[in-house]
């Protein structure tokens, strides 16, 4: 069932007298970021790194619906916004985030548990316009062709075997269809080739050296078919070539400053075009990093904590367009 419903709460600030002064502002680009707000129960959208054309979605009272602790945000190849949130059993789907209406997928009724804990539901829309969810209350992934939820599967159950995961977060799947889950509480990564679990592989454990994690939340791969992990846990970016690790590389280390190279719980990771790596912190950072490779090259920071124009609080999911 497909309910349609308008969102009220979609605003702008495009003047940059508004922004704050003590912004730090990055390199303009022409990428698109959206970032999901979670504590401020919205959906961030701006057209640059300095913050241009910075629109939200989803934080003011009133209206039919309002975002409720957002977790993960996804754009599909016609720029549809796709949202899910931590206690919402529902996929969001905006035609833009300027549109005041949104299209709502209930999850099946055995989908419908909701959880408080951890990361929530997080969203990945492929190349085909497939859409993958993630459900951390009942550890398992599932997929859908469209709003209409046509051809539901899931996938998964509590555990810790093949087959199983702990409140799976971050969801990514690459152009041949493999499809990779950051296990939250398994403390691992899992592949496998479709929504039969063909060829199910892990790689991690709990620690914090080379092929370990402590709580995986944001996942995500490049043209190269690298692999990028935001490793809350241990407060880092990790990154290598294929699920034994090959050419294992981390960036990161606790840090609530504004540190080149420093991070504290970095929740979301993505990755554009051109390779330029971004981060999100769900911490008291409250902001998010761009840097140009592993080695922290410009590493370059927006936001501060708040809830106005240029600011965010316990920012999760980040897509880049």
């Amino acid at each position: 069932m497909v309910v349609c419903l308008t969102v009220q709460g979609c605003s702008s600030a495009s003047s940059k007298s508004e922004r704050p002064a003590a912004k730090t502002q990055l390199a303009e680009t022409d990428q698109r970021i959206y970032v999901a707000d979670w504590a401020n129960h919205r959906i961030v959208h701006f057209s640059n790194r300095t913050g241009d054309s910075w629109t939200t979605c989803g934080d003011q009272a009133g209206g039919p619906i309002k975002l409720l602790f957002p977790t993960s945000v996804a754009v599909d190849r016609r720029g549809r916004v796709y949202v899910v949130e931590q206690r919402r059993p529902h996929i969001l789907c905006f035609e833009n985030l300027s549109s005041q209406q949104a299209e709502i997928f209930p999850f099946p009724d055995s989908q419908n548990r909701l959880t408080n804990k951890y990361a929530g539901s997080w969203i990945f829309v492929d190349q085909r316009n497939k859409i993958y969810v993630s459900f951390g209350g009942h550890h398992r992934v599932a997929r859908c062709d469209d709003m209409q939820g046509k051809n539901w599967m899931s996938y998964g159950t509590e555990g810790s075997d093949v087959g199983q995961f702990r409140y799976p977060a971050g969801i990514w799947v690459d152009d041949e269809g493999h499809i990779f889950v950051a296990d939250f509480d398994n403390f691992r990564i899992v592949r496998m080739d479709d929504m039969l679990g063909a060829n199910w592989t892990t790689l991690g454990k709990y620690g914090d050296g080379e092929n370990e994690f402590v709580n995986p939340c944001g996942i995500w791969g490049d043209r190269q078919g690298r692999i990028y992990v935001a490793d809350q846990g241990n407060d880092r970016i990790v990154r290598f070539d294929d699920m034994h690790g090959k050419n294992w590389m981390t960036i990161g280390g606790f840090g609530t400053d504004r540190q080149v190279g420093k991070l504290y719980a970095p929740s979301g990771v993505c990755v554009d075009n051109q390779g330029r790596i971004y981060v999100s912190q769900c911490s008291s950072n409250h902001r998010l990093v761009r840097m140009d490779d592993m080695d922290g090259t410009n590493w370059t920071i927006f936001g501060q904590g708040g809830s106005g124009p240029y600011e965010f609080s316990s920012p999760m999911g980040i897509f880049v367009d």
